[in-house]
């Protein structure tokens, strides 16, 4: 029996979609659904109620699942023990990363990176959500969080601190009081929940004329003149200025992290220094620069 099948077969038993098995495992809707007509035409049997568009497991699926898991985590074993031989950093490393390090930070340094280490291919995976690295969707991930999954080692880089930004070429520093004057682009859906948005929301004076659920718009509106807007500094785009520090919200903490069999790997362990190195020392996640 394929591995293969069985790794479509638990994302679309974890999802109920065969899109989302399919973003899931990084292959195509047609490779998940052949996959699957595959191994149902070899159990003799449907895996699968298909309604509206939402795959449901039947009786059989059901009693697969726990089987299907154990073959999937033997083949997790035997491929972390393989990767585990290497004696030279050469191969393919999977990096999950937020979006603003994904397009803002990383690929500066990954470029410095791929000419010390030229046998390593880097995998960026740029997403907010947690992948799974116990199946090895992903081998390192950078990740802000005010503690690291137990399951995950690591180190925390930096901290990333909260603060009041508004268009460089429009605003000075000033007193936060009279900054909160201003007016500011307001958090909407999940991240209205962050603690920096409920602050301002029980202390600001003026009423939100735009809102956002992204940080990266939140900043592209503050750099476009639309208002000011509370950030960490990893969002101070160039053309931001810091205009007050937020000391009484929390920092938030910046980590690399690998599942624990993966952190002698030769590979992993060069990627991840070079990683926590470079984002350690990268002057743009300074509070108080302007950029």
């Amino acid at each position: 029996m394929d591995w293969n099948y069985i790794k479509s077969f638990l994302a679309i038993a974890e999802t109920g979609s065969l899109e989302l098995a399919a973003q899931k495992i990084r292959v195509s809707n047609t490779t998940v659904f052949r996959h699957i007509h595959a191994l149902e035409e070899q159990a003799g049997t449907r895996l699968f109620d298909r309604i509206r568009g939402q795959y449901s497991l039947t009786d059989a699926g059901t009693e697969m699942l726990v089987p299907a898991r154990q073959i999937m985590n033997s083949f997790d074993v035997i491929n972390t023990t393989i990767s585990g031989a290497d004696a030279t950093p050469a191969g393919l490393v999977r990096i999950t990363a937020p979006t603003s390090f994904s397009y803002f930070f990383l690929p500066d340094h990954l470029a410095r990176f791929q000419d010390q280490w030229p046998d390593i291919q880097i995998e960026l995976l740029a997403s907010n959500l947690e992948f799974n690295m116990t199946q090895r969707y992903a081998d390192i991930a950078v990740r802000v969080a005010a503690n690291p999954p137990e399951h995950l080692v690591g180190k925390e880089i930096r901290t990333l601190e909260w603060g009041i930004y508004g268009a460089a070429d429009r605003y000075q520093p000033a007193k936060l009081d009279d900054l909160l004057a201003e007016p500011f682009i307001g958090a909407s859906g999940t991240l209205a929940s962050y603690a920096p948005y409920k602050w301002l929301d029980a202390n600001r004076r003026t009423p939100h004329k735009q809102q956002t659920d992204d940080l990266i718009a939140m900043a592209h509106l503050v750099r476009a003149g639309c208002g000011l807007a509370c950030l960490p500094s990893d969002l101070a785009l160039p053309g931001l200025r810091l205009l007050a520090p937020l000391p009484e919200i929390p920092a938030n903490k910046l980590w690399v992290l690998t599942h624990p069999d993966l952190r002698k790997i030769s590979r992993i362990r060069e990627t991840m220094r070079w990683i926590a190195k470079s984002l350690k020392d990268e002057p743009r996640l300074s509070p108080g620069k302007e950029l």
